[in-house]
């Protein structure tokens, strides 16, 4: 699916800054997008948020990370795709690889998680260790959600460090300013001749 916009894509561990850095990036770079997985638009979505929130019951890991992989290709048709088509930026908090590493972590294997997604044109993995991402969930309004374990997101933050190496991510120290960071990340955006 060829398009003309230019697809980002954020991801990281809870509490690794990827909305700071969305919002950062937009404003300096324009015509954009910013969006996020899991949504809160399809049926799939919804009871994702059920599940994180505390509201509902955690379905077994498989048909868990089936209900990301329902609600993002109906992401992809309905806001990335129309997005990208007219020459936008899409900044997605949240993709693919959050699948593949969350499911990953609980039990899930590769083969069962794949699916046709558009892939993006570049895929920032923001690297925290889940002590400090710990800490910066505990400054939060809202209650922890689902995930927000220390044990269980430095599970997940091994495994994003393992596929970013088969899944072309780039990995970025998520520590220092979030000014910083999207600094760095414009520079690599330019390096690409966007």
């Amino acid at each position: 699916m060829a398009s003309k916009g230019f697809f980002l894509v954020l991801e990281g561990i809870d509490g690794c800054g990827k909305t700071t850095i969305a919002k950062l990036l937009a404003k300096k770079l324009g015509n954009t997008l910013v969006t996020k997985e899991p949504t809160r638009q399809t049926l799939a979505g919804k009871k994702i948020h059920a599940v994180l929130r505390h509201r509902a019951k955690a379905p077994r890991p498989l048909d868990f990370q089936k209900l990301y992989i329902a609600d993002r290709l109906a992401h992809i048709k309905k806001v990335i795709a129309p997005a990208l088509a007219k020459g936008k930026t899409v900044i997605c908090q949240r993709y693919a690889l959050s699948t593949f590493a969350y499911g990953l972590a609980f039990g899930v294997s590769l083969a069962d998680m794949k699916h046709d997604f558009l892939k993006p044109d570049m895929t920032i993995l923001l690297d925290l260790p889940a002590k400090e991402a710990m800490k910066r969930i505990a400054t939060r309004k809202q209650g922890r959600e689902y995930f927000e374990k220390e044990v269980f997101l430095e599970k997940i933050r091994k495994k994003y460090l393992k596929l970013s190496k088969t899944h072309s991510a780039i990995i970025i120290d998520a520590k220092p300013a979030p000014e910083q960071i999207v600094d760095n990340i414009v520079d690599l955006i330019t390096a690409m001749g966007v």
